[in-house]
């Protein structure tokens, strides 16, 4: 179901930071796609008394990054709501890889679907737009939920995804310009569902990987109309599409088992890479000609994939370099400038050289027992890596491992962080945090 307003959605940021958008947090990892905010600078140290602009309470529950744009920070959440209503049952009978998983939660209530926005200059609510109330047919692993999706923003409305919960625009006061209604996924042992979507110009791209039909998909970000779609064969990912251009065509390129791009104007597969595990996470990164695709699920994995070829890449000289140990599972790598970082779930943290793979620092075992669902940021060549458990080490960017801080705040985190200008905005299971110096 689709439903449209007259109104139209001006085309704005593309693929890549526009002036405008590189001062802001746009998208899942940042204006470049790399979790880099190049021209800020954020604290070094902070603690729950230190160095906390604002701290604002979060209704419900969600582990998207932060949105922000100009003075407006977006968000997505998940609140239950307090009475009984049956599991849909909508998953066909038969549907494999349908299981009992020890680490899902075995039950759920009724949940309302909501978009916030913050003012960034003191925490305090503009609005809180419900866009949907339901009974969500499958559960989700106890690391995640279901507001996981992160949302992006062209500077004039906001595209929220909510995965088999709908696909919406608002403009910046909160009115409904169109929404999209997907049919709903069949995750792997109702682990959740995850993956953000992806723009650039007037194309919105997302994709459905799960245990029914696979696909990728490219929606008219102004009207809400499917563009073109792809089948795609892939069980239950993960992973965020990261579009890019090469060679002047546009193109999108997503992780799985195997690593697939795609035309972002027709969505014609140009070529596959396949050597990656199942249940694909992080979002690939782009440069220096190549695509960098890592997994961690069941092997470790990382393929560094050189860009201008086509058809089947799978052990072929397209490989630049590979690396089979100290991948992560669920943080993205990292692509800043010649060095390529790597942080795994628990405790260790890898620099490579981009070109060739030369390593430079393998599996360095950070300070204290710590788990990692966010992606690295970085700043003022400075990498920032926040742990579920509150404690963030911050490190000195480069060849050599330095540790500059080991800051803690009280609350659990899975979200990754944002960073423009001075500030940095974490977002944690109770609060969303604005750091920032003390003057």
């Amino acid at each position: 179901m689709l439903l449209a307003h007259a109104a139209v959605v001006p085309a704005a940021a593309g693929a890549e930071a526009t002036s405008e958008s590189s001062k802001y947090w746009p998208q899942w990892r940042g204006p470049n796609w790399n979790g880099v905010a190049a021209h800020s600078d954020p604290p070094i140290n902070w603690s729950e008394t230190e160095n906390i602009k604002w701290k604002t309470a979060v209704p419900g529950a969600g582990w998207a990054t932060p949105i922000i744009w100009r003075d407006r920070i977006f968000l997505l959440s998940a609140i239950a709501l307090d009475q009984e209503m049956p599991v849909p049952d909508v998953i066909p009978k038969g549907t494999p890889r349908i299981n009992e998983h020890p680490h899902v939660i075995g039950s759920w209530k009724p949940q309302r679907f909501v978009i916030l926005c913050i003012d960034r200059t003191n925490g305090e609510q503009l609005w809180m737009k419900t866009v949907h109330e339901a009974m969500p047919h499958q559960g989700h692993h106890r690391k995640g939920g279901f507001a996981s999706a992160s949302p992006m923003t062209d500077g004039r409305h906001v595209f929220s995804y909510f995965g088999s919960f709908g696909l919406y625009c608002h403009d910046f006061d909160g009115r409904l310009v169109w929404k999209k209604d997907p049919e709903p996924q069949a995750i792997e042992d109702s682990l959740g569902e995850g993956s953000s979507p992806a723009l650039s110009g007037n194309t919105l791209v997302i994709v459905v990987d799960h245990e029914l039909q696979s696909y990728v998909a490219a929606i008219d970000k102004r009207t809400g109309k499917e563009l073109w779609r792809q089948d795609r064969e892939e069980t239950s990912n993960w992973s965020t599409p990261r579009i890019f251009t090469h060679e002047g065509r546009q193109q999108v390129v997503v992780n799985g088992k195997a690593v697939r791009c795609y035309d972002l104007a027709t969505g014609e597969l140009l070529w596959q890479c396949r050597g990656q595990s199942e249940g694909a996470i992080p979002m690939p990164a782009v440069g220096h000609g190549m695509v960098f695709a890592t997994s961690g699920y069941a092997k470790d994995t990382l393929h560094a994939i050189v860009l201008g070829q086509r058809g089947d890449l799978s052990e072929s000289n397209s490989i630049r370099w590979s690396l089979d140990r100290g991948t992560p599972y669920v943080p993205c790598p990292m692509l800043w400038g010649d060095e390529i970082y790597l942080l795994e779930d628990r405790s260790f943290f890898s620099c490579l050289a981009a070109v060739d793979g030369t390593q430079h620092y393998l599996k360095h075992r950070l300070p204290g027992v710590l788990n990692f669902s966010a992606s690295p940021v970085g700043a003022a060549d400075r990498i920032y890596l926040l742990s579920e458990e509150g404690r963030m080490v911050v490190l000195q960017r480069g060849k050599e491992i330095n540790v500059l801080a080991v800051n803690q705040l009280d609350e659990t985190f899975h979200a990754s962080p944002a960073i423009v200008g001075n500030e940095m905005y974490l977002r944690g299971d109770k609060h969303l945090y604005c750091l920032a110096n003390e003057r």
